[in-house]
């Protein structure tokens, strides 16, 4: 988000009244962005499961990641355009994010 405020890219953050609560969102274009946790919404390959209490954990984060596509449908049947971003890539390839944020805002212009 510092990156965005730096380059002067209007956005709003965590906005309670859109479903699925987004990290960032574009209320003029109607693009709605997630960051998601690699752990959190289970990464095939970076998500780390603890060695205790397994099957409350892997049921914990497939519910996750049916919230997260019902939220995708919910938002797209509204007329919303959804970006998500796996939190390894925000913090290791930040310039690559914004650059998509960027090419949706554009397309969202025309």
């Amino acid at each position: 988000m510092r990156e965005l405020k730096r380059r002067k890219i209007y956005f709003a953050n965590h906005v309670d009244s859109i479903i699925g609560k987004p990290d960032i969102v574009f209320r003029r274009k109607k693009i709605a962005v997630f960051i998601d946790s690699d752990f959190w919404h289970g990464h095939l390959k970076r998500c780390i499961m603890p060695k205790t209490n397994i099957k409350y954990w892997s049921n914990k984060i497939a519910g996750n990641r049916r919230h997260d596509k019902e939220v995708n449908r919910s938002l797209k049947q509204n007329g919303w355009k959804v970006i998500r971003f796996w939190e390894f890539d925000v913090k290791n390839q930040i310039d690559k994010c914004i650059n998509k944020m960027l090419v949706g805002l554009e397309k969202a212009i025309c």
